[in-house]
């Protein structure tokens, strides 16, 4: 026995040797060299005229923003990926909105000065352009195969501007929806350490090719966020569709199929939840495939939807113009209906509204927005006492274009000042640098800055 408790001890001293040998679980090295050469600090300085906005921001994104400078500047800083050799770089809308000056840090140390290609609020996505000579390093996205729960992931970023800074976790959950009040959400959830300042930065799979863009975390502390173990990314899939057209000056409409959902409570007879149908708008993609009032969706293209959060997440994730499956039932009837998506600010529209008087502003033409007006396009705005103003169109290139404003956005309040009219819009933003726009698009409010280089007229 004294042999074989000898034979056991020399056996357990040599285990450890030979598995450090062979690593521990799994080695980054070669993917975290590739990853951070395409990965890019962004340092922002925002002007002193938005800082109440951008405290929202802070407030509903986890962001942490520093007081206000002597000179009333605000600076933040971020992350963001190039995906285009040129120097094109995505990151998240919220990390650059409103920004007057920005600059790009590279892995080996070169600065540049950017400035905003596109920006999206509804997905809070954007895309910037380096200026400065390339080539530069562009990573690969994963567009094809969606990442599965319990993958290997790996984050870079600049957590409270730590630069180029490399984390790993596993994939947590995939559809994490109803995170916040904005943006459409489909997120990938990790546990990942994501900090503040990490925002915009890449999601990498094991492979090196970008699966996600860090865009939230979740805090138990508002006031001193940091790291609980669960961050939130945008699908690669998404972000790449949304930084490609962005980059190409193309704007990004909202999918839409002309219904109006309610919540579907589970009854005795059915033990699921789902999307009540309670309006069918006329001449939409859903009446002319046949969707009626009284119908409830239980799931599109086979993602379970247990209400209308649900619904509108999983439809306004997908892209204008394609086929969706929806499985619904009609009192005992189940059927499966496929409807083309189309810009949902476009269905309904009547003709003859366009081509009423419209005012213009920062790229922005508008009118009154009027019961009849909105609902000519389908446009269901919050209901509020007054009126507000109706975008028809946006010049491409111009900083309402920048900022990610569209056709069919309902504007509500400037700066903190609720508007009523186009005439009481353009009294409210004379003789303004930078200007912050709450507006209505789809079922949720958004916040964008303009920079009003555009005297009002």
């Amino acid at each position: 026995m004294k042999v074989n408790r000898l034979w056991l001890l020399v056996l357990l001293w040599l285990a450890p040797a030979s598995a450090l040998a062979q690593g521990i679980g799994p080695d980054f090295t070669a993917l975290s060299a590739a990853a951070v050469r395409a990965t890019v600090h962004i340092q922002v300085e925002r002007g002193p005229l938005i800082a109440a906005g951008i405290q929202q921001l802070a407030r509903e994104r986890l962001i942490p923003v520093p007081r206000p400078q002597a000179s009333g500047l605000q600076t933040s800083s971020g992350s963001g990926v190039i995906f285009d050799k040129s120097g094109l770089v995505l990151t998240n809308h919220h990390v650059i909105n409103g920004a007057t000056t920005l600059r790009v840090s590279m892995h080996d140390k070169r600065v540049f000065k950017a400035e905003v290609v596109g920006s999206d609020p509804r997905t809070d996505l954007a895309v910037l352009a380096i200026k400065g000579p390339g080539p530069f390093e562009a990573a690969n996205f994963a567009l094809d195969e969606p990442v599965q729960v319990g993958e290997w992931v790996v984050a870079v970023g600049h957590p409270f501007n730590f630069p180029f800074t490399v984390t790993a976790g596993i994939v947590s959950a995939l559809g994490r929806r109803g995170l916040a009040r904005n943006e459409i959400q489909d997120y990938i959830q990790t546990d990942v350490a994501v900090n503040p300042g990490s925002s915009g930065g890449p999601l990498f799979d094991t492979t090196g090719a970008v699966v996600g863009i860090n865009t939230a975390i979740f805090s138990p502390d508002k006031e001193n966020t940091a790291s609980a173990g669960i961050s939130f990314a945008i699908p690669a899939a998404m972000a790449h569709r949304v930084a490609s057209k962005l980059a190409a000056g193309e704007p990004i409409a909202t999918a839409g199929i002309g219904l109006r959902i309610d919540d579907a409570q589970a009854t005795a007879t059915e033990s699921r939840q789902g999307a009540r149908v309670t309006q069918v708008i006329a001449g939409g993609p859903a009446e002319q495939a046949g969707v009626r009032r009284g119908d409830i969706i239980y799931a599109v293209d086979g993602v379970r939807v247990g209400g209308r959060a649900d619904f509108t997440g999983v439809l306004q994730a997908k892209d204008v113009g394609v086929l969706v499956s929806l499985d619904l039932a009609r009192g005992p009837v189940s059927k499966i209906i496929d409807v083309r998506t189309q810009d949902a600010s476009k269905i309904g529209a009547q003709l003859g509204v366009e081509k009423e008087k419209t005012k213009q502003w920062a790229g922005l033409s508008m009118m009154d927005a009027t019961p009849e007006r909105l609902l000519a396009r389908g446009i269901s705005a919050p209901d509020r006492d007054g009126g507000s103003v109706l975008v028809t169109a946006v010049e491409p290139g111009s900083p309402a274009s920048v900022a990610g404003l569209l056709p069919g956005d309902v504007l509500l309040q400037i700066q903190e000042s609720p508007i009523k009219s186009v005439d009481e819009l353009l009294k409210t933003v004379d003789n303004r640098r930078v200007v912050l726009v709450s507006f209505w698009r789809g079922e949720s409010r958004y916040l964008a800055a303009l920079a009003n280089r555009v005297d009002p007229g």
